[in-house]
């Protein structure tokens, strides 16, 4: 099993988007939370592109990133990190029947081991790529392909869990089964229709559609 983090495992992109709407207009003279959405699965490099496209060259990356994060760090002090419905039952059965299971994220090794923390999430990933670890990030499929080559195992073999578009596209590029639990995407998954096994609504229904049989064995 491979997973995504924000908005899969947690509904951090929630906070995110709070905060961008928030810091927007000192940067860019309006709320900026709506492009989140197309920014979803990015690694830094790809989102320092996005609104330097979107918004111009010009556009002060670093002042908006720099505030936003303290924004959000006050953010999951003040509110702590919400985990999602049925995170903690997956990964409690996926150990039970000692199925492997890594994380794939676009996020930064910094936020992707604060979440852990934070949220005690129980530890038991074999391998963690963050995303900047690798230089292609979701839409593109390698960060799938990495994970599998760490694994040992054919596409084929693993399933990934996303809950956005970019991500869905990313596995499905890479060839590996996913499952879709979209978060704040919810109302754009026509856009990736026909590529994942099936669009849940939770985690712990994706526990009970694995434990009714979709990983039994020959």
């Amino acid at each position: 099993m491979i997973f995504d983090m924000d908005g899969l495992m947690y509904a951090t992109e929630q906070q995110i988007r709070r905060a961008w709407d928030e810091v927007g207009p000192s940067v860019a003279g309006e709320p900026l939370g709506h492009n989140i959405y197309h920014t979803m699965g990015m690694n830094r490099a790809l989102r320092v592109r996005y609104f330097r496209d979107t918004y111009g060259p010009d556009f002060p990356y670093e002042e908006f990133e720099t505030a936003y994060k303290s924004l959000v760090s006050r953010m999951k002090k003040t509110e702590g990190i919400p985990v999602q419905k049925g995170l903690f039952e997956l990964l409690a059965w996926l150990s039970e029947e000692r199925i492997p299971c890594m994380l794939a994220t676009g996020s930064s090794s910094f936020h992707t081991w604060e979440n852990l923390a934070v949220t005690h999430t129980p530890n038991v990933f074999c391998h963690v790529i963050c995303g900047d670890m690798v230089e292609a990030a979701k839409p593109d499929p390698y960060i799938y392909t990495l994970s599998c080559r760490m694994l040992g195992m054919r596409p084929e073999e693993v399933l990934v869990l996303e809950d956005s578009v970019n991500g869905v596209l990313a596995a499905y590029a890479a060839h590996t089964p996913v499952i879709m639990v979209p978060d704040l995407q919810k109302g754009q998954t026509d856009e990736v229709k026909g590529m994942p096994l099936a669009v849940m609504d939770s985690l712990l229904e994706v526990r009970d559609y694995l434990r009714s049989g979709y990983l039994r064995t020959e």
